[in-house]
C-alpha cells in the first residue's frame, strides 16, 4: 500500500508509477481518513515531497492519525518511503522516520527521487528550464522501476541526495518556511482571474472557495502551490515574491 501526498502531482506521479509496478494500492493523504483506514498490500510505502529540505508538516500530521490496527500492520509488513525533491533533500529524510518513530516503525528503505522544481515562495528558488524539467522526468523513469525492483526483492537501501551542507539548509530554511511559506492570508488574485475554478478544485486540502467569482483561502494551506501552478491566466499570487516568475503544470488539469 503506498500513503502519498502530492500539490502539484510530482509525489502523485511517482506514487502513482510504483503502485503500478508492485501492484500495490494507490491512496492520496488528503483524500481519506488516517483514523479509519484498513491497511492492504505487501508493504507500506509513503511518498511525499520536500518542502524548504523538509517534510511537509501534513504527512507528520496524517502519520500520527494513522489507526493503531493499521500502523500494527504495517510494523509487520515493512515500510519504506520515498521523497521527491527539486535538486537534494537536505535531512528531510531524518525528518520523516522521526515522524514514523512517533508510531514505532522503522523505514526499511528511504529514496529520492529528483523531478521538476516548483517551489517558488522563497527567496532564491526558482523553476527548471523546460529542457532540465523533460531530463528529469525522463531520468525519474529508471529510478523508479530500480526502487520498484529492489522493494519487491526486498534490497531495501538508503539513497537519498541530501545535498551539500543539509542540516544548515534542514535547520535554517524550514523553520523560515514554516514561520513565513506558509500564510494563507497572503494569496491574492489578480483582475485577469476567469472564475473557472481550477484553484479550487486542484487544492488538494480543500482549502480554497470560489466565492463572487474568485478564490478565497482559508487558513488550512499547505504551501503546495498547486493553485499558483494550475491558474490558467496566471492570475494567482502569493504576495508579489511569484509574480513573473513561470509556471509548472505538467500534472495539473
Amino acid at each position: 500500500m503506498i500513503l502519498y501526498f502530492s500539490g502539484t502531482g510530482n509525489s502523485g506521479f511517482i506514487a502513482d508509477e510504483l503502485g503500478k509496478q508492485l501492484g500495490e494500492e494507490v491512496v492520496k493523504m488528503t483524500s481519506c481518513d488516517p483514523a479509519s483506514l484498513k491497511f492492504s498490500g505487501n508493504t507500506l510505502g509513503i511518498v511525499c515531497p520536500v518542502y524548504a529540505w523538509g517534510v511537509p508538516p501534513l504527512v507528520g500530521g496524517v502519520i500520527s492519525r494513522l489507526n493503531d490496527a493499521f500502523v500494527a500492520a504495517a510494523r509487520e509488513k515493512g515500510v519504506w518511503g520515498v521523497l521527491t525533491c527539486g535538486d537534494e533533500t537536505g535531512k528531510a529524510p531524518d525528518m520523516l522516520r522521526k515522524m514514523l518513530a512517533k508510531r514505532d516503525l522503522t523505514p526499511a528503505g528511504l529514496w529520492s527521487v529528483i523531478m521538476p522544481n516548483v517551489y517558488l515562495m522563497l527567496p532564491g528558488f526558482t523553476l527548471d528550464s523546460k529542457e532540465v524539467e523533460n531530463k528529469k522526468i525522463r531520468n525519474a523513469g529508471p529510478q523508479v522501476r530500480d526502487i520498484a525492483r529492489a522493494i519487491g526483492k526486498g534490497e531495501y537501501a538508503e539513497d537519498c541526495h541530501e545535498g551539500p551542507l543539509a542540516w544548515i539548509k534542514t535547520k535554517a530554511v524550514y523553520p523560515l518556511f514554516e514561520k513565513m511559506g506558509v500564510v494563507a492570508s497572503k494569496w491574492n488574485v489578480s483582475d485577469t482571474c476567469i472564475s473557472c475554478g481550477r484553484c479550487e478544485r486542484n487544492c488538494p486540502v480543500g482549502n480554497i472557495r470560489i466565492k463572487d467569482g474568485r478564490p478565497r483561502w482559508a487558513d488550512k494551506c499547505v504551501s503546495c502551490m498547486a493553485c499558483y501552478h494550475g491558474c490558467p491566466t496566471n492570475a494567482i499570487n502569493y504576495g508579489k515574491i511569484t509574480q513573473g516568475r513561470g509556471q509548472y503544470r505538467r500534472f495539473l488539469k
